[in-house]
């Protein structure tokens, strides 16, 4: 498999310059960079992807994912409301700004942008649970009481460190909530 990749790569490469013009040939080897470690190579085929297509959703949103791992959080936020302009119902654009908003500490758009992926899906898990920090990140204990009830009924395996503090929190307000990637809630496409 690790020796398909870089035909892999080669052979989009090929494909996007008999094709300079196409915003998925951009994409497809952008995602394909991003999967061999080559990030900012990535990122520039997913930026050439939506200026050639800026109603590409996929590629904004796979952009905003990109951004994201380079810490890029308002690069993220941008890409991904750019993504839910295209398409108002793309649960990951909304999902994925919302993460973008709780690492950079906005609890009131992070907030706004879970409550749109539960309008979507008002089964996923990963928006409950994410519904749940931001409630907490906003002084709304009960409520993140109540939606991380619900995330772990759907099955979410929450934080230990988001479960103690809200456990000590009685109505206060965490101003700063962070959480490593867990692999068995990893809800992310990119």
């Amino acid at each position: 498999m690790e020796s398909a990749v870089p035909s892999r790569i080669e052979d989009l490469q090929k494909v996007v310059s008999q094709n300079p013009d196409s915003a998925e040939a951009h994409m497809r080897l952008g995602m394909a960079l991003f999967k061999r470690g080559a990030t900012k190579k990535a990122k520039a085929e997913l930026e050439r992807a939506v200026e050639l297509d800026p109603g590409y959703v996929e590629a904004w949103v796979n952009l905003g994912g990109i951004l994201m791992t380079l810490l890029d959080f308002e690069g993220c936020v941008e890409a991904n409301r750019k993504a839910a302009e295209c398409d108002p119902f793309c649960l990951q654009a909304h999902y994925n700004r919302g993460l973008g908003r709780m690492y950079q500490g906005n609890a009131e758009e992070m907030l706004e942008c879970f409550e749109k992926v539960l309008q979507i899906e008002p089964g996923n898990p990963g928006g409950h649970y994410h519904h749940a920090v931001a409630l907490l990140a906003a002084g709304r204990v009960q409520e993140a009481r109540v939606a991380l009830a619900i995330a772990t009924r759907l099955g979410w395996k929450p934080e230990p460190g988001f479960v103690k503090a809200l456990e000590k929190n009685k109505e206060g307000q965490i101003h700063v909530v962070e959480f490593g990637p867990d692999q068995k809630n990893d809800q992310l496409k990119h």
